[in-house]
Parts: C-alpha cells; structure tokens; sequence
C-alpha cells in the first residue's frame, strides 16, 4: 500500500481552488463536495497508483508526472517507491505546461 503525501504547493493549490469557489462563486457546498471527491479519489491511488497515465507535456519537465483528472481538475502526481506526492492540482482550462515548469 502506497503513502499518499501533498506537497505544499499542491496544497496550496487546494486552498486557492476552495477560496475561489467559495468566496468568488459563493459556492460552499460545491467546494466541500469538490473536495471529498478529490481526496476519495486521492486515496485509491494507495492501492494502485500507476492506474493513472503518464502526462506527455511537449516540453520535458523534471519530473514524469502521473495525471489523475477530477471534474474540471487534473492532479500530477509522482510515484516513488512506496509513496505518491501529489505535486500540483490545477484547473484543466490553465496553462498546465506553464504552471507545471514554475515549480521546478
């Protein structure tokens, strides 16, 4: 079984997407519901975290990212040994590529 651990910025991004939601389109409910299904997603990876393809972006990153997509959301995620880090969870509509080459 797989440790599943968000790094900061992936939190980060949690916290901007609930903010958004919430305050900008006055939708707590939608938020809260948001955020159970990503983390219940989330947490079948412990069990089979290569069930999710490998992202190909057109420029190479540092990393070889996972994608895992909720709604209108996708979640990159490493897989090390025993471990998955969720390392960015951005809405599908940005600059994937872009926000993904800022962290590294």
């Amino acid at each position: 079984m797989y440790k599943i651990d968000y790094l900061p910025l992936a939190l980060d991004d949690l916290k901007e997407i609930i903010r958004y939601i919430t305050l900008e389109l006055e939708a707590p409910r939608a938020a809260e519901q948001l955020i159970i299904k990503i983390d219940k997603e989330v947490q079948k990876l412990t069990d089979n975290p290569f069930r999710c393809h490998l992202y190909f972006p057109s420029e190479s990153l540092s990393h070889e990212y996972r994608i895992l997509n909720i709604n209108n959301y996708s979640i990159f995620y490493t897989v090390e040994k025993e471990k998955v880090e969720i390392h960015r969870v951005i809405y599908s509509k940005r600059n994937i590529l872009q926000m993904l080459k800022a962290q590294n």
